[in-house]
């Protein structure tokens, strides 16, 4: 049986090595850049250094300087194009967008989480003080902020992971709940959301005594003050169980609704019943798994969709691409330097239940790898995976290889 890739931890990527011979427009990138550099000068002989007509150059030249991997020079570039922006446009100027949004990207591929945190809440604040809670235009907002929060949970930065996972349900609600108000229960970005919603549930329900740590009242005010910005008045407090049910069941009803979208509604009732699978509700979860059969059953390419879903073993949660943090040390480093990663090969059985047993390492240990592998191997026996079904029974399956990714 092939190796089945594993679901990575989402780490943005650092920034890449400067070599010429792995990028064929590096030579020519140089000279803009350096026809920028002229420009940029004579402009500030003409204008002076704060010059507005220096914002377009400047963010030209910022990202020349991010395509060749140069992040520390386009951080210098966006920041001061961002700075002319506010000296003449006012502080929360929606011009300065563009930039601060390739500023964050800089941080990112620097591993600098702290500047990146506070420039996506410094984007937030800008536009939620220009358009207001129900505008449209905030979605994406909302959705780009929630996305941070958990790919900081996942790296594990910020004295408080609870409060990550607190905010981003809050804001993936109210995006959400945008979405249907505007555009209604069939726009497409519907079933995304709703996803990314019952992601969160699962990493709150996985994680109760950091959410138990969100009590103290200065988180509390922290996830009150947000509410009020996002004019929520339903609890403060993020759900696990019931707020993923209810989101993947709204996705069932949206495919539902729709015409030849039998194997979404398939796969979505599968996504259900895994849901109930996990926190041990198996005969909803059989059922839920049923249902789905006898819908792909009616399909014309009825054998492959049902060998798609109930053939083999499916590691789950499958709206989640980042549910384990398999990294070893704090991811603080903001001077270009990259994680190192390697990977690890494991078989093991999967029983009717969803859980793991007689695992395995079949990559070879040593006294560098060993740790990690220990660890590698207590999340395998903690996971769930859906298991096979046949004749419509979850049954035992065995010798299921995998192959992970862990970050040092």
């Amino acid at each position: 049986m092939a190796f089945e890739p594993e679901l990575d931890v989402v780490v943005p990527e650092a920034a890449p090595a400067l070599n010429p011979e792995d990028d064929p427009d590096y030579i020519a990138r140089l000279e803009i850049i350096g026809n920028y550099d002229k420009a940029v000068e004579q402009a500030e002989l003409d204008g002076g250094a704060w010059d507005q007509h220096l914002v377009e150059e400047l963010a030209a030249l910022g990202n020349l300087q991010q395509q060749q991997g140069n992040h520390l020079a386009a951080i210098d570039m966006f920041d001061r194009a961002i700075h002319i922006n506010r000296i003449h446009s006012g502080l929360h100027t929606l011009e300065q967008i563009s930039s601060v949004e390739k500023l964050i990207d800089s941080y990112l591929a620097l591993g600098n989480w702290e500047r990146a945190d506070l420039y996506y809440n410094y984007l937030y604040y800008i536009q939620q003080k220009a358009y207001g809670p129900h505008d449209p235009r905030m979605i994406p907002v909302l959705s780009s902020l929630a996305s941070w929060n958990i790919q900081a949970f996942n790296i594990g930065y910020g004295e408080s992971l609870g409060i990550r996972l607190s905010t981003a349900q809050i804001l993936l609600n109210a995006a959400a709940s945008m979405v249907t108000v505007h555009f209604g229960d069939d726009d497409a970005r519907f079933v995304s959301y709703r996803r990314n919603i019952a992601n969160s549930a699962f990493l709150v329900s996985r994680n109760p005594e950091l959410m138990a740590a969100t009590d103290r009242l200065e988180l509390r005010t922290i996830e009150e003050t947000l509410l009020d910005q996002l004019d929520e008045r339903n609890s403060t407090r993020p759900r696990g169980f019931g707020a993923g049910e209810m989101a993947l069941r709204e996705i069932v009803n949206f495919y539902a609704r729709q015409e030849n979208a039998q194997y979404e509604l398939a796969s979505a009732l599968a996504d259900l019943g895994d849901w109930f699978l996990m926190f041990e509700r198996r005969r909803a979860s059989q059922d839920l798994y049923i249902e789905a059969l006898n819908i792909l059953q009616k399909t014309d390419d009825a054998e492959a969709s049902i060998e798609k879903l109930f053939g083999q073993v499916v590691p789950i949660p499958t709206f989640s691409n980042s549910v384990e943090n398999l990294l070893t040390k704090p991811l603080t480093t903001a001077d270009g330097k990259s994680l190192n990663s390697d990977f690890v090969d494991v078989v093991f059985d999967v029983m009717p239940t969803g859980t793991t047993r007689n695992i395995q390492i079949l990559s070879e240990q040593n006294e560098f790898n060993q740790a990690m592998f220990s660890r590698l191997e207590r999340v395998v026996r903690d996971s769930y995976f859906r298991p096979k079904i046949v004749n419509g029974e979850p049954v035992r399956s065995e010798q299921n290889y995998f192959r992970y990714r862990y970050w040092y």
